[in-house]
Parts: structure tokens; sequence; C-alpha cells
């Protein structure tokens, strides 16, 4: 099918038939490589196509349409030149221009201006971008602190991302998914540092070319990449410390010749950190208790990532490519609490535990990529395939002992628990973009996945001395899951107007199998997922736009495991295999006043929402903690983007998110309904000052807000920083302090039938972070492109 619609297009460019050569040179006659020749027509100056010219500074362009054009060449470092307008026509079919010549840029001009500073917090596209390369705050940081810092996003008391009042949000990392959820995508993004984020996209209404999966949109985390030929790059060293030090050290490289781009980079770093938790429990009964929990928890993660791959460009329409990446890293943990007991308020016994945790956990994954150009129209084909592996291997012993006001002797009980998990990821696709004219296309593609889970939890018991096999309290769970998927997109431009129509077809069977209670739990659905969009220009100055979509969010593989994860003597974490996936549907209006002021509103309803629920035995005192469906979420948004110049040298960034949330949680064990208003503001300050100084004031308020059962009290945080770029700003020195109020917690409560409970989780938020950037080479030429491959990683684990 893909060879007789691209055959198609190819039909469409028939009457092409002119050709156009052009040389580039510097003023004294060297030629100048690595180019950026860009082909525009006369009448509006727009963008035809763009090439990069060889080594001996040539380049020319095929199959060029009847008309008027004129050819720019630009270069950093060097001013832009342009050739006089010329024609292609039956007359003129083989164009060849006279040499551009281009002079270097005045050095000392650029000292006394001021160079425009691009703000941490932008819109594009129908994005919001976060530019981390610019933020003074964000450095010594990791992917986690930045999300803190992010519009609409929260975080909640297990490190899960909340994107616009919603949790299942996909995480991409270079377009591509994580496979990862819970506890490991959270190590992972720590393990990323800040200074090898170039952007944040935070998408909100993603189109059917992207799997469905996510209900509350995608975060894509774009790293660095070098933009020169030859051998470049960058080195990056930072530490820190707060209540414990911190470390990273990475290189990125890049090798570009006009035949092939390598590419690579790695990442090593150690980070020291705490957790505190306090947790109070009420609970009723013929005699009333009250349980205090406090634990301290001491945490060591080291990273080790790394990145290779190649594009070979066949010729300037065609490339494929390969790409390797993966990580190695490591989790220590070593914690510690106590819990006094009281009975009609008199101390009664205390519970001492204790948790050593020594986690080591790696992946693997493989990607082969082409990309070509069919015609001059615009017609591409794409493919991709992927495979991964991912492996976690955890030793985990815990300890608890009473001791009673009448007995203080301790009795000590103990368990090991040593959970393997592995998890295989294949998955292939193939994109095709076939457009009709200059106004109107159509995109297409299909995609196959295929995953396989295996989580073998183990437990040893303590008995007289010795690690003795729980039998009854192991499990093997094996979960897979195939997914079949086809989208099809059809895009107009009128005018002033776009629109986009699309819808994405996809079919899943799943199967979660538990090896040692020999129960199947097996699904089939097919599911479709419509979308659309509409941007009016109205003017130069104001624009508006209209987005609709569904959205899927499966469980999570680790979450449907039957079997208990136990917390303590007191609390106990179980999965649940009978988890349906959540369907969500969101529309959003938005408006833009002069390309940077924006205000949008959003509706958005899920049904089958997932949400933390828990049972307390009055009588065993134990509290087990779940995952399980309830009837629906309705979330309310808008958001407002102003950016304020009060002078050159003074950048200011607001944004403000506010929500409201209402749940109806309702079924034959519970009826509650829970609501309330949110509100999120964020504000940046940047300050040029001279000599390549820079200074920034950023600060965040966050307001009580529900989530689910929860109720969350406020939080804030105020951060300072500072940056200094010598070597002609090819080493970037940044010193930043978060946290400074040390204010940056969480706090929330939960209510309902005999719970009543309040819990406070504190981590190592206020710290002290220096960060140096070396660049080194040009900086001439675009790096290799991005891929978007897989959604099936995002859910990994937990």
């Amino acid at each position: 099918m893909f060879l007789a619609i691209a055959g198609t297009g190819t039909i469409y460019a028939q009457h092409v038939s002119g050709k156009i050569t052009v040389k580039t040179a510097e003023t004294n006659g060297q030629p100048l490589p690595f180019t950026n020749v860009l082909l525009r027509h006369v009448k509006d100056s727009s963008l035809v196509k763009g090439e990069l010219s060889s080594q001996d500074g040539s380049c020319s362009f095929d199959k060029v349409t009847e008309g008027r054009y004129f050819i720019e060449a630009t270069l950093m470092g060097y001013t832009s030149a342009s050739t006089s307008a010329f024609t292609i026509d039956a007359s003129h079919q083989l164009v060849q221009l006279p040499t551009l010549s281009l002079s270097q840029a005045s050095k000392t001009l650029q000292a006394v201006n001021v160079t425009a500073q691009k703000p941490f917090i932008e819109r594009k596209n129908g994005a919001t971008v976060l530019n981390v390369e610019s933020s003074l705050a964000a450095s010594g940081g990791t992917a986690l602190d930045v999300l803190k810092r992010a519009p609409g996003v929260q975080i909640d008391k297990d490190d899960n991302i909340i994107l616009q009042g919603n949790q299942g949000a996909t995480i991409m990392l270079d377009g591509k998914l994580t496979y990862l959820s819970g506890e490991q995508l959270a190590n992972l993004l720590r393990s990323l540092p800040s200074e090898n984020i170039a952007t944040i996209e935070i998408i909100t209404s993603p189109s059917a070319k992207y799997d469905a999966a996510g209900k509350s949109g995608i975060i894509n985390i774009k790293t660095k990449k070098t933009i020169i030929t030859g051998i470049n790059g960058s080195i990056n060293l930072g530490a820190g410390a707060g209540k414990y030090g911190f470390y990273n050290a990475g290189m990125n490289l890049n090798w570009r010749t006009e035949k092939f781009n390598a590419f690579g980079s790695y990442n090593n770093g150690s980070r020291g950190f705490f957790q505190t938790r306090y947790l109070a429990r009420h609970i009723q009964g013929d005699v009333p208790q009250f349980f205090e929990l406090n634990a301290f928890n001491r945490r060591r993660f080291k990273n080790n990532n790394y990145k290779v791959g190649l594009d070979y460009f066949l010729n300037s329409k065609h490339t494929i490519g390969v790409m390797m990446r993966g990580y190695d890293n490591s989790f220590q943990q070593e914690g510690f609490n106590h819990t006094p007991i009281t009975s009609n308020g008199k101390l009664d016994s205390t519970l001492y535990a204790g948790t050593t945790s020594r986690n080591k956990f790696s992946n693997v994954s493989f990607n082969l990529n082409y990309k070509g150009q069919l015609d001059t129209l615009g017609t591409e084909i794409g493919f991709d395939a992927d495979w991964a592996r991912f492996r976690d291997n955890n030793r985990m012993t815990l300890t608890d002992s009473m001791s009673y006001v009448v007995n203080p002797v301790k009795n000590t009980h103990a368990i090991l628990n040593r959970p393997v998990n592995e998890v295989t990821i294949r998955s292939v696709k193939a994109d095709l973009i076939l457009p009709f004219n200059k106004t109107t296309k159509i995109e297409t593609g299909f995609k196959f996945s295929s995953v396989k889970t295996d989580n073998d939890l183990r437990y040893d018991s303590l008995i007289n001395g010795k690690y003795v096999n729980a039998i009854t309290q192991s499990n093997q769970f094996i979960y897979t899951e195939d997914v079949y998927a086809a989208y099809a997109i059809f895009k107009k431009t009128i005018h002033n107007t776009d629109l986009q129509l699309g819808l994405r077809a996809e079919q899943t069977k799943s199967d979660g199998y538990s090896v040692t209670l020999q129960s199947h739990v097996k699904r089939s659905y097919l599911d479709f997922f419509p979308s659309f969009s509409l941007d009016q220009k109205l003017s130069e100055s104001h624009k508006i736009g209209l987005n609709y979509s569904k959205r899927i969010s499966r469980p999570n593989y680790g979450d449907l495991n039957p079997f208990v994860f136990y917390i303590d003597k007191y609390n106990y974490f179980k999965g649940n295999p009978y988890m349906l996936p959540e369907y969500t549907h969101k529309a959003e209006v938005s408006y833009t006043f002069k390309q940077k002021y924006v205000m949008a509103l959003s509706y958005s309803q899920t049904k089958n929402i997932v949400l933390e629920y828990m049972i307390q035995n009055d009588t065993t005192k134990v509290t087990t903690y779940y995952d399980r469906n309830f009837e629906r979420s309705h979330v309310y948004n808008v958001s407002l983007t102003i950016p304020i110049d009060p002078f050159k040298w003074w950048n200011i960034t607001n944004n403000i998110n506010g929500n409201y949330n209402y749940y109806n949680i309702k079924d034959s064990i519970v009826n509650l309904k829970t609501n309330t208003f949110g509100l999120n503001y964020q504000t940046t300050h940047t300050f040029t000052l001279p000599d390549d100084w820079k200074f920034e004031i950023n600060a965040y308020y966050e307001s009580p807000f529900v989530w689910g059962v929860y109720k969350i009290k406020p939080s804030y945080a105020i951060g300072l920083g500072v940056q200094k770029q010598l070597m002609n700003k090819k080493l970037n020195i940044k010193l930043n302090v978060s946290d400074i109020t040390n204010r940056e917690q969480f706090r929330g409560s939960a209510k309902f039938d005999n719970i009543n409970m309040y819990i406070n989780n504190r981590w190592q938020n206020r710290r002290v972070n220096l960060a140096l950037t070396w660049n080194f080479g040009n900086s001439n030429i675009k790096a290799a492109r991005d891929r978007e491959t897989g959604s099936e990683q995002q859910r990994v684990g937990g």
C-alpha cells in the first residue's frame, strides 16, 4: 500500500523540470562548506527547500517547479547573502548562479549588542516549551527537578507526575518513549542532569500520529545536540550539596561530514539525598488507637547513561540511521522509622522498623530508522524498528520489632524481598506524508508493538536466625500485551485557517498470568481515538486555536501483579489484575496575542479513572493500599502565559495555571465525591548584565488541591542563580541555590469511611549547585534528526 501511495505522490510531481546550482565562499574566495542554502519564493520569501553546501561550497536544487525564486545563504559567524531574483520556466530549466560571498560578522559589534534572552517558559505550536538551557536555577539539578517547575505539572507524594490535574502523562526522551513508570521513571529522571537537557515540550492535545497512551498528554525531554561540522561537542561537570553531596560528569560528541553524522554521549553521576515521612493514622474500634510513623530514608543513586548512533546520508533526500541507548544504574537505601502507638491517649507500644535496599537496574535499546523524501512537493516516508530490554534486580531486607510499655523487650522479625523484573519490548512502525498541493496533505501510518514482562517476587522469612523461602508469600507474574495501531490525519490550510482531522485505531490483546496462583486475566478490545485541531489567524497580533482528542491510559505492568508488597507490619500495597484502561476526552480553546501572550481554557473527562485507594482493618490495624478504577473525573483548566520585558536586560516570565477537579468515586464499596479549585503560579526573572554575567530569581506557589481521596496542602519555593561566561562564551559557569525557604514538601490528608490519616513528605530540595559546561568546536550545522518511536516503555515497573 505504501509503495502504491508513494507512486501517487510521484505522479503529482511530474511537471517539475528546473535545476539550480550555486556556490558559497568567503570574501577571499575560499569555499564555505556546510552553509545553509535556502531557496525562497520571491512573492512572499516563503521557504521552498533548504540544503547544505558541500566541502567545495557547491549546492544544487533539483526538480524545481516553475516560478520566481531567490537564494539566501546563512552561516553562524558570517553575514547572510542573497542572489538576485531568477525564473524557472520552459526557457530556463538550468540556472547556474554566481558565487555567494559571505563576510565574517563583526565581533566588536556583537560584543556591544544585548543578545536576546530566551524565556524559561514559552508557547510554540500549541505546546508549552521549557528552555532549560537558558535557566540558571535549573543548573545542578535533574530532569525531575526541572519538571517540578513546569507550568501545570505537579509531583505527588510518590514522585508521580500530574499534568493539568491528571496523572498518566506520557514521558518521552528525544521523541522516544521512556518505557518506565512509577519509581523507575522517577529514578531515570533523577539520573538525567539538567545540563544535558536543551528543552522540555509539554503537549496537552497530541495528534493521532502519537500513541494514544497518556491521558493527560505528552512530556518530551529533548537532550542537547551539538550542531557542527567536524568533531565537536561539550563537557559538563556538576557538584553540589544539601544534607548529602552529589556530582555528575558527562560528555556529548558529534562528528558530521557530508555523508554521515555520528553522535554519542555518556553521563556518570552519584547523587545522595533523603526523604522523611510523617504518617499519622487514627484507628477506630473498641479501643481507639493513634499510629504516628516517623521515617527517615537515606538514599544514594548512581547512574551510568549512554547513547551512540549513526545517520548515513544515502543522498540529500534519503537517510538511514541506527542508535543504541541504555543505562546501568544502582540505588541504595537505608531506612529507619519508629511508630509510637497510643491507646486512649496513652502510649501503649512502639514499632521500630528498618529497610535496607540494594537495587540494580539496567536497560539497553536499539533503534533502526529510515527517512526519505520522495519528491519536491514534500512526500515523505519513514520507518522505525525498536527492541528494548529492561532488568531490575532488587534485594530488600525489612525488619521490625515491637516494644511494649509493660515489656520493653524487642521481638525482631525480618523478611528478605528479592524481586526480579524483566521486560522485553519489540515494536515497528511506518509513517507516510502525502501532500496533494501546498495547502492539502494526508499523513498516515501503522505500528505494531509486543510486550512481555516477567515479575518474579520472592520472599524469605527469618526463622531461627536463617532466611527460609516463604512460598505462600512469593509469586511469579507474567504479562504479555500486543497492540496493533493505524492512523490517518488530514491537514488543510485555507487562507489564514489551519485545519487538522485525525483518527487512530488501536487493537489491544493482553494476558496477565499468575504462575503461582495458576490464574489468567485475558482481555481483547478495539478502540478508536479521534482528534481535531483548528488554528485561525485573525491578524498579525491575534490567533485562536481549538483542539479535541481522545486518549487512553493502560495500567502499569507492575501494578497488575495481584500479590502483596510489604511496606511495614501495618502498611501493605497490593496489585490489582482487574484494572481497566482509563479513557479521557479533552477539549481546549486558546488565544494568542502578539505571538507571546497566551490564554488557554480546557476541559477533560476521564472514565474508569485509576486512583490510589485504601482499606483499613480496625481489628488487625493494617492499611492496604491499592490502585483501582472509579467512575469518572472532571477537570477544568485555565492557563496564562504572560512574558514581560521591562528593559532589554530584564526578562520576566509568568505562568498561571488554575484548575477545578471533581471526582466521582462511587461503586459498591464507596460513595465519595470530592472537588476543589487549585492554583499554580510560577515566575522567573532573568537579568542580562555586562561582561557576560546573568542573574536569575525564580519562585512558584502551589495552592491546596485534591487528588482522588487526598486533600493536598499548599507549598512554595524560591531560588536564585548566577552565570558567568568565559573563553568567548564557550565556558559557562552556573551557581544556584534552590528552595531557599525549605518549604517545598508534600502535605495531605485522607478522611472517608473509617480512614483518617495525615501525611507529610520532605525531600532534599534545598541545595547549592555548581555546574560547568565547556562547548568545543564551531556551531554551524544541525545535528542528527529526532526519532519518534514506541509508547510501551512508559509503563514498565512502578
